[in-house]
């Protein structure tokens, strides 16, 4: 059986041959990260949103089914942008869309990148993904104090702190590539716009997508930094000095890596509260979701 993955060029121009042998590189190192290679395709491409959406929407798991290829957006409320995506797909099969612009940040910060998406990998080819893991144990929303949204997110900052703790404790940290207090603060500058435009125009749907694109990004920056954290590489006492730094440290700090494969029960046992603690921050940025006793569910600021 061959152990190597399928590397696909999608391109609008040539890629130049120098470039073409780092990305074999850099193949060759994912290849030894995750358990079966050839369920893997690597998409390297120059039109990442287009073709991001086009497999986004091809995942068995999604948290909103409704969305279309065409409505994936790259861009990050805080300004950030993603250059790369793991599509977990049925069986075992994954395929990973990469930003072929992501050399031009230097080879450091692509190998931390693509190895980071190698862990992605590796949870759901040995199925300890925490995303969606819901579906796959028994699970009652009515026991949690959460909504469905924050336990979609908290699965993400399970997986998202597992693989970049990983990609630390194999020696692959790009100092460049890390988060810091200053990126907190730019999130909570982000619920603070929403606010002041909820508060000018009443828009309730306008500001539950603003906050929720808030709380989505500010879940995976704290899911990076618990594991820069955890690992060594930041400094706990400069990322205490943000906002809600440490709300979810405690909560992480003893899910291991992909390195070890994690039991389902306890995968949700922790999403749980980590989703209790994500609406918690919601609350301090100055936004309420819940299910009312009556029924339905109901977002207003608070």
């Amino acid at each position: 059986m061959s152990r190597e993955i399928n590397v696909t060029y999608r391109v609008t121009r040539a890629v130049p041959a120098a470039q073409q042998a780092t990305w074999r590189a850099l193949a060759a190192e994912f290849t030894a990260e995750v358990p079966d290679p050839e369920k893997v395709e690597v998409v390297i491409t120059d039109e990442y949103d287009k073709v991001a959406g086009e497999y986004a929407v091809q995942e068995p798991d999604r948290m909103n089914s409704s969305m279309t290829a065409e409505q994936y957006r790259a861009d990050r409320v805080d300004g950030a942008r993603a250059v790369a995506k793991t599509c977990a797909l049925a069986d075992g099969q994954a395929v990973v869309v990469v930003g072929s612009a992501l050399l031009a940040e230097g080879m450091r910060t692509a190998q931390h990148c693509l190895l980071h998406e190698a862990q992605h990998v590796r949870l759901h080819q040995h199925g300890d993904g925490a995303f969606a893991v819901h579906r796959r144990v028994p699970f009652a929303l009515a026991d949690q104090e959460i909504t469905w949204e924050c336990l979609w997110l908290a699965e993400t900052v399970l997986d998202e702190y597992r693989c970049e703790r990983t990609v630390h404790e194999r020696g692959w940290t790009d100092p460049a590539n890390m988060v810091g207090p200053g990126d907190v603060a730019g999130v909570v500058a982000t619920f603070r716009s929403a606010r002041m435009r909820w508060d000018v125009t009443g828009d309730r749907m306008r500001a539950f997508n603003d906050a929720f694109a808030s709380l989505d990004r500010m879940a995976k920056i704290l899911a990076y930094g618990a594991a820069g954290v955890v690992a060594g590489v930041i400094p706990a006492a400069a990322w205490a000095k943000a906002p809600v730094t440490g709300r979810l440290l405690d909560l992480l700090e003893d899910v291991p890596g992909t390195d070890v494969v994690v039991p389902r029960e306890e995968l949700v046992a922790v999403a749980g509260e980590v989703a209790k603690r994500l609406h918690q921050i919601l609350r301090e940025m100055g936004f309420n979701f819940f299910y009312p006793p009556g029924g339905g569910k109901y977002f207003e600021p608070v």
